[in-house]
């Protein structure tokens, strides 16, 4: 009798036990926050990482137009003085990307501000416009794999080209070029005169030199 007495209470006990304590419960959201606030830095990583290879992309794909533009124009690398100071139909995406676009998906980086001046993140080195440099060009000290033909832009500017300007030869270098657009540690982006594309964090020097510069191979030759 009294064992038929104890079992629902027993039961009752059972049931009672199955359930999690609000400490339990507590302890379990704390370690779920924990895990988050570990992951969190890893997966921004990955996202800003996955940002900077489509930026690389990008790139290469502008590289390759300049290559077709190139063997179309007697290895000129670009379209020179066809900037933002002219209407959009006359700038220089326009005769290298086919169809004509002067805004093309491709120039426009991923980790970019949402809508940067004149639809562009990425600039071109007009000092190679201005020493005349083609494809073929031979730089004294230099290869083509060491000279940037683009770069990443300070996205307010609604610059083109990183030019050196005026009579005491300011370079846009310190104002328009973004040294550090995929984070301190990845730099930021560089198509070069190779055609390959890469990562690095270039500083602007104490000394006002311009890491985009090179020694002029034939002074005397008017630009295009």
């Amino acid at each position: 009798m009294g064992l038929v007495m104890t079992r629902p209470y027993q039961e009752r006990e059972r049931s009672v036990r199955r359930g999690f304590s609000l400490v339990e419960l507590l302890v379990v959201i704390g370690v779920i926050a924990i895990l988050i606030a570990l992951l969190m830095p890893a997966l921004v990583r990955a996202r800003e990482q996955a940002k900077s290879v489509q930026c690389q992309s990008n790139l290469r794909q502008v590289g390759v137009m300049l290559v077709i533009y190139a063997n179309q124009w007697g290895g000129w690398v670009y379209p020179p003085q066809l900037g933002a100071n002219k209407p959009p139909e006359q700038r220089w995406p326009v005769h290298v990307f086919k169809p004509p676009i002067y805004d093309p998906p491709v120039m426009m980086c991923p980790s970019d501000v949402e809508e940067p001046a004149e639809r562009h993140s990425y600039l071109l080195n007009n000092h190679l416009a201005e020493k005349v440099i083609k494809f073929n060009t031979k730089i004294p000290g230099k290869s083509s794999s060491d000279l940037i033909v683009m770069g990443e832009k300070v996205s307010d500017y609604p610059d083109y080209y990183m030019n050196s300007n005026g009579f005491f030869r300011i370079n846009d270098y310190f104002t328009r070029v973004e040294p550090w657009r995929h984070g301190l540690k990845r730099g930021s982006n560089y198509l070069y005169l190779d055609m390959h594309v890469a990562n690095a964090p270039l500083k602007q020097a104490l000394s006002g030199v311009d890491p985009w510069d090179f020694p002029d191979p034939n002074k005397d030759t008017a630009a295009p």
